[in-house]
């Protein structure tokens, strides 16, 4: 029949393929990520182009610029700027940052003053800004060490959210635990950027998800889902991982295998079951996840009983949607930093502020629309990435005034400064979580070996 003389013809198809394949050993390179092969060269060729492999030889055009960078010049340039900013700070920085603690605050008071009203969103909003912006821009900067020093001590690195629930809940009360945060983001993530050991690499932590055979908008529901939960259902665990990690390397014992996997929320806990190879679950609930549950979901809309039920009710809907809220602007502005197929990842470990670093944290961060308080407000002042990774303990008043002043070096040396709209990074987020595209691999043998780790 027709039927069997196709699938005969296509068994020949494959047959010459194979051979061809023999014949010219071709080279297949693909990498930690799950991303598809994206490169087949025949094995008589001398360089693999750049793009999907640290092994390449030879610069793709999308990486030409990387031959003619002046390392040394555009280390230095970093480095003077970076001193200027910080002796720079003083009080406009503080006044500054009270002022946005004021409309982090303002937006809160307003959404409980409101949520018993009936379910709305202009509460809803509210309580969600203010939730975002208590973390991304007080508790991150604060954390970072932004105001060590122009505060005279009262936004102090060592002081703020630790210690203490007390503390954690007159600072900074969230999902996540301040101490695990610390380590986490602060350690890992910003000196480990785009390597295996980053442990917010979006491409690593979603291989599963990349090359799970499912059909695609099967992927892109999981990525809704990740989106209104990822704050207690991935980070939160994932911090507390590595905290109990740095302890332990902190005691002298041997790191555990399977550090560099994801951590996320297991039900079997609430039942005592469950993964228990990096913490004991009973300590992560309490200590991380019970304190905000209560106070968010228990303590803040109790009073409202007085008035009559259904102001609880309205006032309890408000804050679960403004949850879900919450972890859905985050994502967007946080999970977007870092992940796209413009942007880069690495195979060594570099030195802190050298050359290498700073170029790093220019080619593996993005940045979105900035400049006036309101626009960085409601972005979280994470639009200003690649200057926060440049100078991680500055403030945001120094961000504002580093970015046009970045871009220029960037654009004098010639190396790519990513900004664009929010949304369309979502989407280059998005693909590179489904496995649609891919980071791009910064070949290693055209880095800067004097700054270069060997781990």
């Amino acid at each position: 029949s027709s039927w069997v003389r196709g699938v005969a013809r296509l068994g020949e198809c494959k047959k010459r393929q194979h051979s061809d394949l023999v014949r010219n050993r071709v080279v297949v390179v693909m990498g930690r990520g799950g991303e598809n092969p994206a490169l087949v060269l025949p094995g008589s060729a001398k360089e693999l182009l750049s793009g999907p492999s640290y092994a390449a030889s030879k610069l793709a055009a999308e990486d030409e610029w990387i031959a003619s960078v002046d390392m040394a010049g555009f280390e230095k340039e970093m480095n003077e700027l970076g001193k200027t900013l910080a002796r720079e700070q003083g009080a406009a920085d503080v006044a500054h940052l009270s002022k946005i603690i004021w409309w982090s605050r303002l937006c809160q008071y307003a959404g409980v003053a409101t949520m018993w009203l009936g379910v709305n969103p202009v509460s809803v909003f509210l309580l969600s800004l203010g939730t975002l912006t208590r973390w991304t821009i007080v508790g991150h900067h604060v954390c970072h060490g932004g105001f060590d020093k122009c505060s005279k001590g009262t936004y102090n690195r060592f002081k703020f959210g630790v210690g203490s629930l007390w503390r954690r809940a007159i600072d900074w009360l969230d999902w996540m635990l301040v101490e695990a945060w610390n380590v986490e983001h602060n350690q890992l993530h910003h000196y480990h950027l785009g390597e295996d050991t980053d442990p917010d690499l979006v491409e690593a932590n979603m291989d599963y998800l990349r090359t799970l055979p499912v059909p695609l908008p099967v992927k892109y529901l999981a990525c809704g889902l990740i989106a209104v939960s990822w704050k207690w259902w991935y980070y939160s665990p994932n911090t507390f991982k590595h905290l109990k990690a740095n302890e332990r390397r902190k005691a002298g014992l041997p790191p555990l295998d399977g550090l560099d996997k994801p951590s996320t929320f297991d039900f079997s806990w609430l039942l005592g079951g469950g993964d228990q190879t990096f913490f004991d679950s009973t300590e992560f609930l309490r200590s991380c996840l019970l304190p905000y549950l209560v106070q968010r979901f228990v303590l803040l809309p109790l009073p409202f009983l007085l008035l009559s039920f259904a102001a609880f009710r309205a006032a309890s809907l408000n804050l679960l949607f403004a949850e879900l809220l919450t972890n859905l602007h985050s994502f967007l502005v946080v999970a977007t930093n870092h992940a796209g197929d413009d942007l880069y990842r690495f195979e060594k470990h570099c030195k802190p502020r050298t050359a290498t670093f700073y170029l790093r944290q220019v080619i593996s961060s993005a940045n979105f629309a900035c400049g006036d308080d309101i626009t960085d407000f409601l972005q979280g002042w994470l639009n200003y990435q690649v200057e926060h990774h440049l100078w991680p303990d500055l403030s945001m008043l120094s961000y504002q005034k580093a970015q046009p002043i970045v871009k220029a070096i960037c654009d004098k040396h010639g190396v790519p400064y990513v900004q664009q709209n929010v949304f369309k990074r979502a989407i280059k987020l998005i693909d590179i979580m489904v496995g649609n595209t891919s980071m791009r691999k910064y070949p290693t043998a055209f880095e800067r070996h004097a700054d270069l780790v060997d781990t």
